[in-house]
């Protein structure tokens, strides 16, 4: 799949949407900055991480009623009921956004995710990864295939969900990238399911924009792929179900 852009509706930009914007974003990158500095980090020192975790739904659900409530943004989800209770899975969602973890952690406050392994060499940022359960990723090459199983059993024994972005990044409304393919590896275990996450958050919440577009932002939880696909069938499911379902949604 090479790189593709598709025309995506251009709202009007209206001086209520401006100040609505500027409004939300200070109180969003202000209390963000605010959070880490006097609550996360003291709470990462807590030896459980309940606390800390209490602390972060806490901290989103304030911030996604703000966003309602300032920016004029809802959110709808449909199929709730396909998200695995009491046992480890993998969401492999669209990202356009920086509200697209807080939407799913909502319903999974233990999730957890990757980051690479230099991050855990920094002071006061290795207690919070270490607290969450964040999964140091050798980037490598060929390494960090091989951690695949090794992460999997840690998500299967602990009942941990995790986040996979399969674009690798934050790609902007209507653009098309090339999938990666680590999360296919992850759906060889047999007790492990991975759900899509499709989503047009980016056309509400812009890359690299400040502003903040008023509509509906409607997320999508797909019942769990199949096991036993090929690689080719499993990527072109997730490539239907991640991307174009995503640009459906944002017509």
């Amino acid at each position: 799949m090479i790189n593709e852009k598709k025309n995506i509706n251009e709202p009007k930009i209206t001086l209520s949407i401006i100040i609505r914007s500027v409004i939300f974003n200070c109180y969003f990158y202000i209390s963000f900055a605010l959070f880490i500095i006097f609550i996360l980090f003291p709470l990462s020192l807590f030896k459980s991480p309940k606390p800390m975790r209490k602390g972060i739904l806490m901290m989103i659900n304030a911030t996604i009623f703000i966003f309602d409530k300032v920016a004029n943004i809802k959110i709808e989800e449909r199929g709730l009921e396909n998200i695995p209770k009491d046992k480890g899975f993998i969401y492999c969602s669209k990202h356009m956004s920086n509200i697209d973890a807080y939407i799913l952690f909502r319903h999974s406050p233990n999730l957890t995710a990757m980051a690479k392994k230099e991050l855990f060499r920094v002071p006061l940022v290795n207690l919070v990864l270490n607290k969450m359960g964040v999964l140091a990723i050798d980037r490598g090459a060929g390494k960090a295939q091989k951690q695949t199983a090794d992460f999997a059993k840690i998500l299967i024994d602990k009942k941990l969900p995790m986040i996979i972005f399969a674009e690798g990044t934050r790609i902007p409304a209507g653009e098309r990238r090339p999938l990666k393919s680590g999360v296919f590896y992850y759906q060889q275990e047999e007790d492990l399911d991975i759900i899509v996450v499709s989503h047009n958050s980016g056309v509400h919440w812009q890359k690299k924009s400040w502003i903040k577009i008023p509509g509906t932002i409607v997320v999508e939880y797909h019942p769990a792929m199949a096991k036993g696909l090929s690689k080719e069938d499993f990527m072109s499911e997730i490539e239907h179900r991640l991307l174009d379902r995503s640009d459906e949604l944002m017509l």
